[in-house]
């Protein structure tokens, strides 16, 4: 395990309000999703096994998670940004793998939950509110871009243009994203009743929408997860169920034709030079 740093927190320094009119339709309808989120989290303090499965998991696991974070690499002394970075989650291993962490999520009531959890974690990071689509950070000037369940809620082209235009040549974004590339399991997905915390907007992301998310950058090491199997355990008993993602990781290992039907992807992105 990386040492952690001195604490050094950093909370919002531009916030964004519901009557901002440079919010977009998109950001807004996600700021209030957000706010109802953050109204039913309930921050229980810091889980050390939940941080310690992402500080050197192996590239054969069955979770999309600890595989971005295998993705990452040695992220020591590099600039990295948690784009959508929600309650803070996956910025404690990140400060704890020595990155250089900053957190932007366009929700102020998320970013609050983030202050806490960095605080309670004793870590060094910054947390602000921002769009994902004007960051603030300067051109090329960050390394590393960890990208969790964010662009299906987003205008995915300006999203993209923006990471782009922030990365630094052989600088990587690792995207994890819900997928849909099924048309059958589409029609099969609209049967189940959604979570009540969805927007109007998102949506798993179509085969399309992710070559348009990757179209500038050079894909690396993408592999899909979870079979639909994978859901029934979470929506009955609440959590996830090692059997379930190691038997439909063992499925598409076996069967690579049935990557079709799989409803997660991570992938790593380079940005090579012009």
């Amino acid at each position: 395990m990386v040492p952690s740093k001195s604490r050094r927190v950093v909370g919002t320094t531009r916030p964004i309000v519901s009557n901002d009119r440079s919010v977009s339709e998109r950001e807004q309808a996600e700021i209030t999703r957000s706010a109802k989120e953050a109204s039913r989290f309930v921050f229980s303090g810091i889980n050390t096994s939940q941080i310690d499965r992402y500080l050197n998991p192996a590239a054969s696991t069955p979770y999309f998670l600890e595989y971005a974070f295998h993705l990452l690499g040695d992220i020591r002394s590099k600039k990295v940004v948690d784009l959508g970075c929600g309650t803070g989650e996956n910025m404690v291993p990140l400060a704890k793998r020595g990155a250089d962490v900053t957190g932007i999520d366009i929700s102020p009531d998320l970013i609050q939950l983030a202050l806490q959890r960095i605080s309670c974690a004793e870590v060094s990071a910054r947390a602000i509110v921002g769009s994902a689509y004007d960051t603030g950070f300067k051109s090329e000037s960050v390394d590393v871009i960890l990208c969790v369940a964010l662009i299906h809620h987003l205008d995915i082209p300006k999203v993209r243009d923006e990471m782009y235009r922030i990365l630094r040549t052989d600088g990587v974004i690792v995207l994890a994203e819900p997928i849909r590339f099924s048309k059958l399991y589409d029609r099969v997905r609209k049967l189940l009743p959604a979570r009540e915390d969805t927007s109007q907007f998102e949506h798993p992301l179509t085969m399309q929408e992710m070559d348009c998310m990757c179209e500038p950058f050079t894909r690396e090491n993408q592999r899909v997860f979870r079979l639909p199997f994978v859901a029934i355990p979470e929506r009955l008993f609440h959590r996830s169920s090692r059997f379930a993602n190691t038997a439909s990781d063992w499925v598409l290992h076996t069967c690579p034709a049935l990557a079709h039907f799989a409803t997660g992807v991570v992938v790593r992105l380079r940005k090579q030079s012009p």
